[in-house]
């Protein structure tokens, strides 16, 4: 193998590996499709593509909820504000 080739597959490899951490790509995945179509109905997605891209924003921000929550428990928590009104 000469250099010229081994230079190539490096530069190809990193150019390929770059792309898998940002942006969109393409994956060939097998899908429950009657869940696909109640997602798509839910999210009011136009596309297949679009209904699992919203579904992943939904368990990315439910991610962060969690991660929140856990934050301000961590915290001290928060005061109950209600609990007067409750007794009344």
């Amino acid at each position: 193998m000469n250099k010229t080739s081994v230079g190539r597959h490096r530069t190809r490899a990193r150019a390929r590996n770059s792309t898998r951490r940002t942006g969109w790509v393409r994956k060939n995945v097998v899908v429950d499709q009657r869940k696909l179509d109640v997602a798509r109905r839910a999210l009011g997605a136009g596309t297949e593509t679009e209904t699992i891209d919203r579904a992943l924003d939904l368990v990315a921000f439910r991610e962060e909820l969690a991660k929140g929550f856990s934050a301000v428990r961590r915290s001290g928590g928060l005061a109950d504000v209600f609990e007067r009104r409750q007794k009344a």
